[in-house]
């Protein structure tokens, strides 16, 4: 599943929802929608630098 935090705006996957974002520590975090899906998606095909 997708989620995204409405303090910070980091998407991100997990298996089951957290309680918090694991970026910013905030109580704030929901499912992604069709937009922030499609973001996380296509970030995961972005080369990443090491």
């Amino acid at each position: 599943m997708i989620y995204t935090c409405d303090n910070c705006h980091f998407i991100f996957s997990r298996v089951s929802q957290p309680e918090q974002c694991p970026d910013c520590g905030k109580y704030a975090v929901r499912l992604a929608d069709e937009a922030e899906r499609q973001e996380y998606e296509e970030r995961l095909k972005e080369p990443r630098e090491i």
